[in-house]
Parts: structure tokens; C-alpha cells; sequence
């Protein structure tokens, strides 16, 4: 196996220890590996079950292994092993990176040459993987090519996809489905179930109502653009907001796009908002947060309020910020 030429550093990092490494296609898991690497002294062999050509499993001369795609076909090695999986599994005695798409940081890192506004712009209109930053060109291509090796249900995740941001119950979703396509209650809820469990969509509920419409995100903001006409800046960038917070425990509410209530604090995303429209969302605000973010996408001005703490601050100052 040879090296790229150009390998990107991503925040996370790996150690020569067994490492186990998911996540969705495309976020990087393997150039992860290829970063390390390229300062790796020792012998080391790559195997990719995706390949058919014939593999040798004899392991003894090599200091590490590295499995990509790993499906539990052969036995780990006795070895240091990196282990890389689209599946969200666990294996005892691995240290578990959940990698994901680039955050706008490290996005911003690779296109330093450009100002910020100027990275964000391309940010949004590209989306968040690794490779697309050589891709560009290609974009919608490389986003149809990568959607159609997601190994799922086509007509499902075209939907989660095409109405990221927006609200329903997976009721509600699955009798819009059915109209189309041959499909059982159990098949559309398992699929869903491992759409969720393998990072590919998540969901935010309602805060304090679990049985209310829940937001669905995608784990790449971008595919909307390819899935859909109806190009809603508005949902792209709640999407895009979603994934720089979702490490944490977010919900939303009727008032406020996203709602963390550990911080007792509400974010609004106004992707254009200007003063009047600031204001009129925040009078529908209770006072059960200390502080609210308003994000737009370039527009900062200030705002008082009796009842709590507000800023207007644009997504990139924001994400600098956190």
C-alpha cells in the first residue's frame, strides 16, 4: 500500500496501541491511519476486507496490523492492530475513536489560504469530508457516488437526507414511504435504528416531550443539495450547527432551534437575521435559560434582554468561541 502525498492532520490522533476506528464512509477513517503512518518506523501490513484479491494472514514479521473494513472473518493478531469499521462496533481492549466529518475548524486549517468568510462560504457549499477538498471539482459526483455506496436503503436515506432539519416522527415518515415503495413497520423502523446507530442520521427530540415530531440531522450537511430542490439555507445551516454541538446533550423546542440544558442555554440559527427578526424570536423565549446565541452567518449586532444574557455572533466566530 503507498501513502498519499497529502495527508491532512485532523484534531484526533491515534498511538501505536489497539486502536479501533468507526464511522461513516468518507470521514476520514482511513487517511487517520495513513497520518500515522507516515512517521511509523517499525513494519507494518494493511489489509482491506472490501478487496478480494487473495490476502495473507501471516502476521509474524510485521510490528502492526492495520484491518480496514474489518468483519470479524479472521481472528484478531496477536499484534498492535488499528481497526477500521463503517459499523459502530466495540471490541474489549481497544481504545474506540467515533470519527466524523471535518468540524469547520479543522475545514478551516486546510483552506488557510482563504479569510474566513471566504472558507465558510466554501464550507457550506461543499460539506464536510476529508476528500473533497481535492474532489471540488466533482462535488455533486462525489456526493452521488458516496450515497450510493452507503450500504442501506436508497429510498430512506434519500429522505432523511433531502429533509435534514425539518421535523416528523418516524410515523409520520414511514406513511409518506409507504406510498412509494413496498416496505413493513419493522423494516422501516430497523433500518432507521441502524441509520441512527451507525451515525449515518441522528435525531434531536423535543426537550421534556420524547413523543413530539424530532429534528433529523445527516452526516454530511452537503448531500441535502444533491437530494433535493428545495435548498433551505435555513435547515443546512442548523445541520452544520448540530454537528459542532453534538457531542453534547441537545434538544430543541418551539421557541429555540437548539436547547442544552445542562448549560441552561438556547441557540437560535438565523442564518440572516437583523434586528427586528432577533427581536421577535426572542420575545417567544422563556426566561428557563440564562443565555441565547443567536447564529447567523456573517451578521453580528447586540441585543439587550431583561431575562437573560444574548449575543448575535456569526457561525464562524461562534465555532471559535466554543
Amino acid at each position: 500500500m503507498q501513502l498519499p502525498k497529502k495527508i491532512y492532520d485532523r484534531k484526533v490522533k491515534i498511538n501505536f496501541e489497539n486502536t479501533l476506528i468507526t464511522g461513516p464512509k468518507r470521514v476520514g477513517k482511513t487517511f487517520l491511519v495513513f497520518n500515522f503512518l507516515k512517521n511509523f518506523k517499525g513494519k507494518y501490513k494493511y489489509i482491506d476486507f472490501n478487496d478480494y484479491r487473495e490476502k495473507d494472514y501471516n502476521f509474524d514479521d510485521v510490528d502492526l496490523v492495520v484491518l480496514d473494513n474489518y468483519n470479524f472473518q479472521i481472528p484478531l493478531p496477536n499484534k498492535t492492530t488499528f481497526v477500521i469499521s463503517e459499523k459502530n462496533i466495540n471490541i474489549d481492549g481497544f481504545r474506540k475513536i467515533e470519527l466524523n466529518g471535518l468540524d469547520f475548524e479543522e475545514f478551516f486549517a486546510f483552506e488557510s489560504s482563504l479569510n474566513i468568510n471566504q472558507t465558510f462560504d466554501k464550507f457550506l457549499r461543499l460539506g464536510n469530508f476529508p476528500n473533497i477538498l481535492t474532489e471540488e471539482y466533482f462535488k455533486d459526483e462525489y456526493l452521488k457516488e458516496t450515497f450510493e455506496l452507503l450500504p442501506y436503503n436508497k429510498e430512506i436515506l434519500a429522505f432523511f437526507f433531502a429533509h435534514a432539519g425539518e421535523k416528523f416522527t418516524l410515523y409520520q415518515i414511514y406513511q409518506i414511504l409507504k406510498k412509494d415503495m413496498k416496505i413493513s413497520k419493522d423494516s422501516f423502523y430497523k433500518i432507521t435504528n441502524e441509520l441512527l446507530e451507525n451515525r449515518i442520521i441522528f435525531e434531536v427530540n423535543k426537550f421534556d416531550s420524547p413523543k413530539s415530531p424530532k429534528k433529523f440531522f445527516s452526516y454530511n450537511f452537503a448531500f441535502k443539495s444533491i437530494m433535493t430542490n428545495r435548498k433551505n439555507i435555513l435547515h443546512i445551516f442548523e445541520n452544520i450547527i448540530f454537528l459542532e454541538l453534538n457531542k453534547k446533550e441537545v434538544f430543541y423546542k418551539d421557541t429555540l432551534s437548539f436547547y442544552l440544558p445542562e448549560e441552561k442555554r438556547g441557540i437560535l440559527v438565523l442564518p440572516f437575521a437583523n434586528e427586528e427578526v432577533a427581536l421577535e424570536k426572542l420575545k417567544k423565549v422563556h426566561s428557563d435559560v440564562n443565555r441565547v446565541e443567536i447564529i447567523t452567518i456573517s451578521n453580528e449586532f447586540e441585543i439587550q434582554n431583561k431575562n437573560f444574557e444574548v449575543e448575535v455572533i456569526p457561525f464562524w466566530r461562534w465555532k471559535f468561541a466554543e
